[in-house]
Order: C-alpha cells, then sequence, then structure tokens
C-alpha cells in the first residue's frame, strides 16, 4: 500500500492533510441513518425480525458509502492512499458485513440484534475518532466528538444484556436520528467552515 506523503520531517502534518470532513458523503451517511431512526420510530411495536431488516439495510447502505468512498478516484496531483481512504475502506467493509449478519440473524434474538448494532456503532465511533486523530482545526473537534457519542451509544447497546425488545426499538430509533442529524450538521459547518483545501476532502 502507498504511503502518506508529505514535508519532510513533518509525518504527522501531512497525514492531517488527507482528511477532511467530506460534506456529500457524510450527509449522505447521517440522511440514511437519521432516515432509519425514523423508520424504526414509525413501529414503536415492530418485530425483531423486521428490526433486523432496517438494521441490516441501514448498515449495508452506510458501509456501501465508506467503500465508494475509498475507491474513489484520487485528486490531482495525489499519488497515495489517503487515510481517508483506508479507515472507510476498512470500516466501510466491516460494517456491510455487520449488516448481512443483521439480515441473516433475524429470529436469533434481541440480544444479539443488540449486540449486532452496538458493535456497527462502535465501529463507526472509532473509524471518526481514527479520522479526527488525522484531521486538524474544527474538522478533528466535529470527528472526536461524533466518534466518541457513538462509541458511547455503542457501549450502552452491548452492556444492556437484558433489554426488551420495545426498548431496543426505541433506543435505536432515537439514538440514529440523534446521531445522523449530528453528521448532517457537521457535514454543513465544515463546508461553511473549511479548514482544508476542499481538493482534498474525502470520507
Amino acid at each position: 500500500m502507498a504511503s502518506v506523503t508529505g514535508p519532510a520531517g513533518h509525518p504527522a502534518a501531512a497525514m492531517r492533510q488527507d482528511v477532511e470532513v467530506p460534506f456529500w458523503r457524510l450527509v449522505g451517511v447521517g440522511a440514511a441513518t437519521a432516515l432509519f431512526g425514523i423508520a424504526v420510530l414509525v413501529w414503536p411495536h415492530a418485530t425483531l425480525r423486521l428490526l433486523s431488516v432496517l438494521a441490516g439495510v441501514w448498515l449495508l447502505a452506510i458501509g456501501v458509502l465508506r467503500v465508494a468512498g475509498a475507491v474513489r478516484r484520487p485528486a490531482a496531483g495525489a499519488h497515495h492512499v489517503s487515510v481517508q481512504q483506508v479507515v472507510d475502506g476498512l470500516f466501510g467493509v466491516l460494517l456491510v458485513a455487520v449488516g448481512i449478519a443483521c439480515l441473516s440473524s433475524a429470529s436469533a434474538g434481541v440480544l444479539t440484534l443488540s449486540v449486532l448494532i452496538g458493535l456497527a456503532w462502535l465501529l463507526s465511533g472509532f473509524a471518526a475518532v481514527l479520522l479526527g486523530v488525522f484531521a486538524s482545526g474544527r474538522s478533528r473537534v466535529w470527528l472526536l466528538a461524533l466518534g466518541t457519542a457513538a462509541i458511547a451509544v455503542g457501549v450502552l447497546f452491548m452492556s444492556w444484556p437484558g433489554v426488551s425488545l420495545h426498548v431496543l426499538v426505541l433506543l435505536t430509533g432515537i439514538s440514529a436520528i440523534a446521531l445522523g442529524a449530528a453528521e448532517i450538521t457537521i457535514a454543513v459547518q465544515a463546508r461553511r467552515h473549511p479548514d482544508v483545501p476542499a481538493k482534498n476532502a474525502t470520507n
């Protein structure tokens, strides 16, 4: 894999130039997440199978969006794989795998689904935190805050073994709407107050 290059003696700064909050990608992921939350809350008494299918479709959608960003054509003059592409590709594939697991375990039980959804939030959170470490300016703060929130939600899902289906539905819907709206807000704010040139934007 090609390495991230930059000014000699400043590898960290060079890597940070590869990361920026991408507008359309983050809006797409945020919209998909918020719509998933709304769909879940529309059926507050949803069956386990329905919730599993909705979660699986949601994870497949955001996973594919990440993978698509990872395999995009490099910007003009770029001759290396960016940090953002590596993170997107890795975590995108993992989210797709969790989505497939949700679809294939629709009748496995509430605990299994809760763990899978929690794992999805943890993966999304770790990806945001990792990108935040290499980002700069406002983008770094936004990504770290979003990642920390997603990780906290993931831990909540995975540490509540006795959760009922009704509570799982409500928790899933509310957290998805909140974090999806946060992703859209971050994307809008990043476009209004960019920290690095737009030609470096990725997700």
